[in-house]
């Protein structure tokens, strides 16, 4: 790898949808000045497609790679060092692709990505910044993870907190242009409710969530092993986050089904005494049916066409009867 250097030639993709992403190209930013852009999983080649021979160094942040991805990572190989920082479950196939490629590949499913990606940068930021990946190691609930405690055993817990929860229900409720924002003023090492509109943002989604709470037991519907609801114009995975709870659900799925699209996004959750791995499932499941799909194993996701989101339903029921029989 070469020297970190700070350098605008040098570009971040990291995922769209939360707190860890969004802190993985904050991390980035604050210690090199790089650029970065936000995606979701389902636009992930057409982000790389932007990626043109002016930068030289590319950090692929939080998204789950998968081999449909590979052709547009060795385009960009040809002319640029790429370095893919990612905690969650990769086939181990991919991950020898992507390293024969020349990729640098650092991957631990027991830290979220925004951990990973500040060890890798801390020699190059002030003690404050470790409060970073605090944000992320809570929102994504692996703060029990080995880097993760002992970052938030030097900060003062309360505080943190609270600030993980503006932060993170500010950006389920926010767009890409707010999501940047928030991106840059965490990079100057900004706390969230520094940051305008953070808190007024924080408290519209408490308040849409306090409705859901009442709306989603009366809407969800239910299978032998788990609780499904389709919720378009929402955070899916707040939803199936929720579903869990209003719902008492061991397994939860939300869907968006749009019809002028020909696919479909699916976020998946269990709770913890499930013995189950929701992310290997739910790739074998998505590309069985000409999707993709994968995550953590108790929280993961899915694209599949629009056509077939009951049989993933119905199918990821039936795979959960079958792995959870005595």
């Amino acid at each position: 790898m070469k020297s970190m250097q700070p350098s605008l030639k040098t570009m971040c993709v990291s995922h769209l949808k939360d707190v860890d992403g969004c802190v993985c190209a904050a991390i980035i930013r604050s210690a090199i000045k790089a650029n970065f852009m936000l995606t979701n999983y389902g636009n992930i080649t057409t982000c790389f497609s932007k990626i043109r021979q002016n930068y030289d160094h590319v950090y692929i942040c939080d998204l789950g790679l998968n081999e449909n991805h590979i052709k547009s990572i060795n385009r960009v190989r040809q002319f640029a060092e790429v370095t893919y920082i990612d905690h969650h479950q990769l086939d181990p196939n991919l991950i020898d692709t992507l390293q024969g490629l020349g990729v640098d590949v650092i991957h631990d499913t027991h830290d979220c990505a925004s951990v990973l990606t500040f060890q890798l940068f801390h020699k190059l930021l002030p003690h404050e910044a470790g409060i970073l990946p605090c944000y992320s190691a809570i929102s994504d609930r692996l703060e029990q993870g080995p880097q993760a405690q002992a970052l938030l055993n030097q900060y003062d817990r309360d505080f943190v907190l609270f600030e993980t929860m503006l932060l993170t229900y500010a950006i389920e409720k926010a767009d890409i242009i707010f999501k940047k924002r928030v991106v840059n003023q965490l990079a100057k090492l900004n706390y969230p409710h520094q940051i305008k509109d953070v808190s007024v943002l924080a408290l519209e989604q408490l308040s849409k969530i306090t409705a859901l709470r009442q709306d989603l037991p009366l809407k969800a519907k239910a299978l032998h092993n788990l609780t499904y609801i389709e919720m378009p114009g929402e955070s899916l995975g707040s939803i199936a986050n929720l579903l869990l709870d209003v719902c008492n659900a061991d397994v939860s799925v939300s869907y968006n089904h749009d019809p002028i699209k020909t696919h479909s996004d699916l976020s998946i959750r269990g709770k913890s005494h499930m013995q189950i791995d929701l992310g290997t499932l739910t790739s074998v499941i998505a590309k069985q049916l000409g999707g993709f799909g994968g995550g953590h194993a108790l929280a993961s996701g899915a694209r599949v066409p629009s056509d077939k989101v009951m049989d993933f339903i119905k199918s990821l029921d039936f795979h959960i009867s079958q792995m959870t029989k005595k």
